[in-house]
């Protein structure tokens, strides 16, 4: 399939905030074409990620357990989920994070706070990025 055309179908987003979930799963399910799926740890994240093989994964930088940072690192391993695009949605945005997250292999960062109405335009926005280059 040709990566300019490929079209976004499944998205996960890994985040241990029940209200940010609910925020995301309404904001983003009232805007989007695309099956949305979440884990709320770094480990179910993982066990979803092999399973699913979503087109995208959002992560959360800071949660108990496994971080978004030890995540990403753990999605590389595992031939199911070593190319699939990863990005951030976090509040931790100094110039220095970004760039750890980039040497990480993150394709952009989502700050939080978020506006609602404008996340999915903001995914599909990594979305075009990450296919466009």
């Amino acid at each position: 399939m040709s990566s300019i055309n490929r079209k976004l179908k499944t998205v996960l987003i890994v985040e241990d905030e029940e209200d940010i979930i609910e925020i995301l799963r309404i904001a983003i399910e009232f805007n989007s074409d695309f099956s949305l799926h979440f884990a709320k740890t770094g480990p179910e994240g993982l066990q979803k990620a092999i399973i699913l093989q979503p087109d995208l994964i959002l992560l959360d930088v800071l949660m108990p357990g496994m971080n978004g940072l030890e995540l990403i690192e753990e999605l590389k391993i595992f031939p199911e989920t070593e190319g699939i695009p990863v990005a951030f949605i976090t509040s931790r945005v100094q110039k220095n994070e970004i760039q750890e997250y980039q040497k990480r292999g993150a394709i952009g960062v989502i700050e939080k706070p978020f506006a609602p109405l404008e996340i999915t335009a903001k995914i599909h926005s990594l979305w075009e990025q990450t296919y466009q280059s």
